[in-house]
């Protein structure tokens, strides 16, 4: 029997909303213009996170809180240090 919140193959914990790779179309500037082939109705705001620069694991992210033209919310953001796009749902 496995507990709440385990996954079914491996019986581990898994996390929630943990972010999975999204497809991302930039304008030049590199700001989300198309997510998943979805067109992105609205930035409601932009953030960058830098940590752990000083070990062998640095953090360089550029966060998006986006709107769809759905009207679904996501916030994608792409990883300057293993390159590509990544979400989660907001």
């Amino acid at each position: 029997m496995l507990r709440s919140g385990t996954s079914p193959k491996t019986g581990r914990a898994r996390a929630l909303n943990a972010p999975r790779a999204a497809l991302v179309e930039t304008n030049a500037a590199g700001v989300p213009i198309v997510i998943n082939r979805q067109q992105v109705a609205l930035i409601r705001e932009e953030w960058r996170v830098v940590d752990r620069w000083w070990t062998e694991e640095p953090v360089y992210r550029r966060y998006f809180d986006c709107v769809l033209a759905g009207g679904m919310g996501v916030v994608v953001f792409h990883d300057a240090v293993r390159g590509g796009w990544l979400e989660q749902k907001a």
